[in-house]
Formats: structure tokens, C-alpha cells, sequence
């Protein structure tokens, strides 16, 4: 089974126009010779400048097929299997796990602004936001997960090898209409790194696109240009997660 990184190798555009008026985007990998994108996995509308959705890259069905084969381990995660009260937790730890719970939940139902997870590792961050992913593509929603670390891993690789392979990676993940950014500043990032992650966290915090983010970082403790947007109480809702580490103590 392929992983996201290998289906999105190798991606490379093409300036011409077929007759279903879409631009083609040329790649050599394993994906099916699709009618539609030409086996490329990627297309973007043949729009005129001035249109909202010029410059925009979407993944064709057959991609979306691919990925989904390669998500299915997320099957494991969902709302109705959060533990808020695993082995050893305080009561203040149950209240922030139901707060979190809660905070999910209703953003599952209804996807909008920015909703943010930070806490201390193996407090169920990413299990919500998998968990929110899952519900959301269940329901026929355009949701997008990216674990950071691996995102800037591949765009750093695909933009120093001058690759056309960036463009549309890059412009996919800053357009998601629904995006939920995994692991979100865990590591001291490069110049380049922040730049990136900075373009992409300012572009959607201007649209105001849905986003949801799941950090080790104590926000109460940083702040910086990018912190600053999440942090915008207008734009969406920052949640604190207390509890024990379920990878040591049990099993959520």
C-alpha cells in the first residue's frame, strides 16, 4: 500500500489544456491511467485570472481513491472510542478531557473557524482530530490531515530539487477547505520551515478557512507572528489538554 508520500512523487505540470477544459498534471508513478487527469492524480481549473478559484489544485477521483486505501489504519480513531476517563486521571483531568471531548464533537458537526488541541504527548490530541477528520470525510466534507513534520519533509525535499512537485503539493494544502495540521510545532523549525508553515497559517487565517491543529507547544508561553493568529479568539478556539500520558499509564 502506497503512503501519502509515494502517491504524491513525482508530480509534475504540464501547460496544456484538454477538451474537458482543465490543465493536466503530469506525473510517472503507479496511479491508474485515469481518463480524467491522464493518470496524474491532480488537476486545476481552466479558469480565467480574476476567478476565485484560478491557481487552485484539486485531487482527482482516482487520488482520492489512493488515499483513501492509505488512511484506512485511521479507522481505529474515532469519537465514540475517546476514553475521557483513563486509567489514573484526576478529576481535573476528566473535566479537560470532556471539555476537548465536547469541543470535537460540536466541531464535527459543524466545521467552521479555527480549532486548536495543545498538551503535553499521549493526551488524545491526535486521536480527536483524527477522529474529527474521519466523522467530517464520512459526511461527504473535503477534509484534508497533514502530519507536519512529514509536510515540511516533503516540501523542503520537492523545493530543493527545484521539482514542479511543490507547486502543487504547497497550493493543496494552504487551499484544503477543511485542513487539520497534526503535530503543529514540535520541533525548532528552519528559516525556510517557518516561512512555509507561516504562508500556509496566514493564507487560511485571512479566508478564514477551517482549520484544526494539534500541538505540543504550551501556547500560553509563546508567541510569534503564526502563534498569534491561532491565537485570535475571533477566529477560533484554543483548548489546553490536561491528563496523564495514556501511552504509559493505559489505554484510551
Amino acid at each position: 500500500m502506497e503512503s501519502l508520500g509515494d502517491i504524491y512523487k513525482n508530480i509534475k505540470i504540464q501547460k496544456e489544456k484538454n477538451p474537458d477544459k482543465v490543465r493536466e498534471i503530469k506525473q510517472i508513478s503507479s496511479l491508474s491511467n485515469c481518463h480524467l487527469c491522464g493518470g496524474t492524480g491532480w488537476l486545476a481549473q481552466d479558469v480565467e485570472i480574476f476567478e476565485s478559484d484560478f491557481g487552485k489544485i484539486i485531487p482527482c477521483k482516482c487520488l482520492n481513491s489512493k488515499i483513501k486505501k492509505s488512511l484506512e489504519y485511521f479507522s481505529n480513531y474515532s469519537l465514540d472510542n475517546f476514553n475521557i476517563s483513563p486509567p489514573n486521571t484526576t478529576v481535573k483531568h476528566k473535566k479537560s478531557l470532556e471539555q476537548a471531548f465536547e469541543a470535537a464533537k460540536n466541531y464535527a458537526l459543524s466545521p467552521e473557524g479555527w480549532l486548536t488541541f495543545y498538551g503535553p504527548t499521549g493526551v488524545g490530541k491526535t486521536h480527536l482530530a483524527i477522529s474529527i477528520f474521519m466523522d467530517l470525510k464520512s459526511k461527504g466534507h473535503e477534509a484534508t490531515f497533514v502530519f507536519v513534520p512529514d509536510m515540511l519533509d516533503e516540501l523542503r525535499n520537492s523545493f530543493s530539487e527545484n521539482n514542479d512537485n511543490y507547486v502543487p503539493r504547497f497550493s493543496y494544502i494552504k487551499d484544503a477547505k477543511i485542513l487539520i495540521l497534526d503535530d503543529f510545532g514540535s520541533e525548532n523549525y528552519s528559516k525556510w520551515a517557518f516561512e512555509k508553515l507561516y504562508q500556509i497559517i496566514n493564507w487560511r487565517y485571512n479566508r478564514k478557512l477551517p482549520t484544526v491543529i494539534t500541538s505540543p507547544n504550551d501556547f500560553g508561553k509563546r508567541h510569534d507572528a503564526m502563534i498569534s493568529r491561532i491565537q485570535d479568539p475571533l477566529v477560533g478556539q484554543i483548548i489546553k489538554i490536561e491528563s496523564v500520558d495514556y501511552r504509559v499509564k493505559g489505554k484510551r
